[in-house]
């Protein structure tokens, strides 16, 4: 292609889509935006109004943190193909920030514990392990009832911070196939919550069934029980 009246410079092509002069140079030299036409001598750059639009798409994608080559594959893409690579990026970045969290969390006990943690002796329990006849129906269950969010990573629920002493981890499988029907769930667990008829109610309204409601007892907590979509019995009792 050569120059043309039609073409317009880098500076106002970065006008018009956003994108700096720096960016436009780097975008070239990766191969993701082309210019319309190069002055073979000054090696000047020129664009086509119609590639504005693409530009600002990578403009808008790259402020989302969205990687080049996965932007370069946006860009091949019908409309109607972009959403499933934005979804993958969503829960990227929300795992991300679970991640800044968690730490950020962690960074506070620093501070008002020391730096230098004591030592831990003895053990804990920190993950269980769940099965489900549905996985992407349990997950939409415990993230809806505990206002968590799922690390599809570890197909995990992560509560608390990692290396402190509130860190535990809620794994979710697949229930094998040669026992569907057979055994359902089967495991039993508890989570402390601070308010017990809230918790409950929203585990009822996702999808659990109610084994009994929140009462008082003699020798525990008020506690209620529900079971999950899949037959896992929990424990809900009142901090």
């Amino acid at each position: 292609m050569t120059g043309g009246d039609d073409l317009i410079s880098i500076g106002t092509f970065a006008f018009r889509s956003g994108l700096s002069i720096s960016a436009l140079r780097h975008y070239d030299d990766v191969g993701l935006l082309r210019p319309a036409f190069v002055d073979p001598q000054t090696g000047y750059r020129r664009y086509h109004p119609d590639q504005v639009r693409s530009a600002r798409l990578i403009c808008g994608l790259r402020a989302v943190d969205l990687p080049v080559d996965e932007i370069r594959d946006v860009l091949a893409l019908d409309d109607s193909a972009i959403r499933p690579v934005l979804e993958a990026h969503r829960r990227r970045l929300a795992s991300r920030m679970r991640t800044l969290s968690n730490m950020t969390a962690t960074l506070q006990e620093y501070l008002e514990k020391g730096s230098s943690m004591p030592e831990r002796t003895g053990c804990r329990p920190v993950q269980i392990t769940i099965r489900a006849d549905d996985v992407a129906k349990a997950v939409a269950f415990y993230a809806e009832v505990f206002d968590a969010e799922f690390d599809e990573a570890i197909s995990s629920f992560q509560f608390g911070a990692w290396n402190t002493d509130s860190f535990f981890l809620l794994t979710i499988e697949q229930q094998p196939p040669e026992q569907a029907g057979l055994q359902r769930g089967g495991a039993c667990f508890g989570f402390f919550v601070d308010d017990l008829d809230a918790v409950h109610q929203r585990a009822v309204e996702a999808g659990g069934t109610e084994v009994h409601p929140p009462r008082e007892f003699a020798w525990k907590p008020r506690t209620s029980l529900v079971d999950d979509p899949s037959g896992n019995r929990i424990a809900l009792t009142q901090r």
